[in-house]
């Protein structure tokens, strides 16, 4: 059994290590010309009372009272929470509101913390507090723009030196983009859970705000555009603003034509001049080092929910940018910039009345949260332009300027897609340009640096589309080197059936041996390339394709060749093939099997594969 005084003298050991992390801290920021007094949490009883500052409507700060309910200890990994009730009138009605993850809560005229957490469908409105020092810990982390995303990698080495001593010291964690969670998988039902941060969306149809709230697990709320934010010079122009705890802060991920904007609460502010802010009390995304825009806000309303209540608001002016993404703040800095990466979206819709439009915005970088981005404004094109329940035929470009460590470029990715009953915005969110996009941020090599995208979504009403019904090989013997002639009928969508004559050149060294027809439309086979040295080579592995109307006939045989960093080697004797197969490094040759191929455009999308295997004998003889 534990002795009680060695438990009390262990749990004092423990307040003492976790005021001195916060003395630390505050020792640190002691020069700071806005410091306020903090309250650790072994200071903090039952029964005390304060109150919580946030906006209620427009952007002018109001108050709420707060009692404290308890302490609950490492509620999540080295952090407390602080559990309190309201019995502002406001409160009682509404419960705690998403929107104010970040209100900073004094008791005693001292900083004790931001509310952050609620319960869902509770009935009374009890919240809780994530600690100021659990905060202050995320501001003292430096700031390393070149860990972020889209700077390219060295040696795969994304925190180079020994910058991440304070993630190792402070146990914040230090994988640089851990996967992204939705906020019902953090908690347990029934457990304390992040308010999020209510995403405030303009310009988007209601079939792209719900994939793009479900992409980036964020609760999206029709707002406004904030347009003056979309300016990118509005922040030189307008009013240097002098943040306070309690401001209404908005974090900007699209911004222009289409807006999308999560919204939260600014708890703290610090630095020489107030460049330095913490909000939220838990993380957005979890991301880490971060660069991504933001701007303060103005609060429309509140909306009362059984579930939870949101506040419905607007970006304004970009005020600086989302530096860490933390699981106790994200914390912000006013005199640093982050770039948007500009996006032109074209829709070329089927019915004349619409013709073609195209909407301007600008979108957040970061590894997964540019192509979804990305992504939502060509669903939203999409959605606009064919909403009905029609055959339609979808034609999707995307032109992407980029700069990799050889310098500017621009890939350019069509393809096309056949909906039977009206446009399926998932599959267009999933384009090929759009997974390209995501390689390009994505790979083993380095990350390329986005200057633009341009996408065009060209919408026709019509099933333009065959399947491969049968091939049938009109000779009764193949020889090696003959041309052979290759039936291949296919049917629309209509039921009617038309027959295409292929012929293909059989290799003149295939006698005696048995070979592969495959007959495929052209978004079905891909070139032979080989194997990537650079960002560069997978590029022009990714713009090597065949059009999307084409049939695509291969003729494959026994023999192989390799894909290697040189080149492909095709033709090889097979004592020659196993010993460069064997190399003894960890990353060799990839095999493939010889092929010869055709490719004839056709009028129609091709859908289906078929495959034959031929005996082919030796050459005719020589008259």
């Amino acid at each position: 059994m534990a002795n009680p005084a060695e438990t009390r003298r262990g749990a004092s050991e423990e307040g003492r290590a976790r005021g001195l992390l916060a003395a630390l801290l505050l020792g640190a920021l002691a020069t700071d010309a806005r410091a306020v007094d903090t309250m650790p949490v072994d200071q903090v009883r039952p029964g005390m009372k304060g109150y919580a500052v946030t906006v209620f409507s427009g952007d002018k700060t109001d108050r709420f009272e707060i009692e404290v309910i308890d302490v609950v200890r490492d509620y999540l990994p080295r952090q407390d929470a602080i559990l309190f009730r309201s019995a502002d009138p406001r409160m009682i009605h509404s419960g705690i509101v998403g929107g104010m993850s970040g209100s900073p809560i004094y008791i005693d005229g001292k900083l004790v913390g931001a509310l952050a957490y609620g319960y869902r469908f509770n009935k009374d409105p009890i919240g809780g507090i994530t600690p100021i020092a659990n905060m202050l810990a995320v501001d003292a982390l430096p700031y390393r723009p070149e860990v972020l995303p889209h700077t390219p990698r060295i040696g795969g080495q994304a925190r180079p030196g020994a910058a991440a001593w304070a993630d190792a010291i402070l146990g914040l964690g230090v994988t640089p983009l851990p996967p992204r969670r939705r906020p019902e998988e953090l908690d347990p039902v029934g457990s304390l859970t992040p308010l999020g941060a209510p995403m405030s969306v303009s310009g988007f149809g209601p079939g792209a705000t719900r994939l793009l709230g479900e992409e980036l697990g964020l609760v999206p709320v029709r707002g406004g555009s904030g347009r003056a934010g979309a300016d990118p010079d509005a922040a030189a122009k307008a009013a240097p603003k002098r943040w306070q705890g309690g401001d209404s802060v908005s974090v900007v991920l699209v911004r222009g034509d289409n807006a999308a904007a999560p919204n939260g609460t600014v708890t703290w502010v610090g630095g020489r001049s107030g460049e330095r802010l913490l909000a939220f009390g838990h993380p957005m995304f979890g991301g880490g080092p971060t660069s991504v825009p933001i701007a303060d806000a103005r609060v429309h309303v509140i909306i009362p929910s059984v579930d939870r209540s949101v506040k419905v608001s607007s970006p304004l002016t970009v005020r600086g940018a989302l530096i860490q993404d933390r699981q106790a703040a994200i914390a912000l800095r006013t005199d640093i910039q982050a770039e948007m990466i500009p996006v032109t979206t074209h829709l070329v819709a089927p019915e004349p009345e619409l013709g073609a439009r195209t909407y301007r915005s600008e979108v957040a970088q970061g590894v997964d949260l540019t192509p979804a981005l990305v992504a939502s404004l060509l669903t939203d094109a999409a959605e606009e332009g064919a909403p009905d329940a029609a055959a339609v035929m979808a034609e999707i470009t995307h032109i992407i300027n980029l700069e990799t460590s050889k310098g500017p470029r621009s890939v350019t990715i069509r393809d096309e897609y056949f909906f039977d009953r009206g446009v399926e915005l998932r599959a267009v969110g999933r384009a090929r340009g759009l997974l390209v996009l995501r390689i390009l941020l994505d790979n083993q090599f380095e990350v390329a640096r986005v200057r633009g995208v341009e996408q065009t979504i060209k919408l026709a009403y019509g099933d333009a589309i065959e399947e491969i019904e049968e091939v049938r090989v009109a000779q009764s013997e193949v020889h090696a080197g003959d041309l052979l002639r290759l039936e291949v009928w296919l049917r629309g969508r209509r039921g009617e059936r038309r027959r295409e004559l292929i012929d293909v050149r059989i290799p003149d060294d295939a006698g005696d041996q048995e070979v592969q027809l495959q007959v495929t439309g052209g978004e079905q086979a891909r070139p032979y390339r080989p194997l990537p040295r650079s960002l560069d080579d997978i590029i022009d592995t990714l713009e090597a394709t065949y059009p999307a109307r084409s049939l695509v006939v291969s003729v494959y045989r026994e023999g192989e060749g390799l894909s290697t960093q040189h080149g492909l080697l095709d033709s090889l004797p097979g004592s020659v093939l196993e010993s460069l197969s064997i190399d003894g490094s960890t990353r060799g040759p990839v095999r493939y099997k010889q092929a010869a191929r055709r490719v004839l455009p056709t009028a129609a999308l091709i859908a289906g594969d078929h495959n034959l295997r031929i005996s082919v004998l030796p050459a005719r003889a020589t008259p």
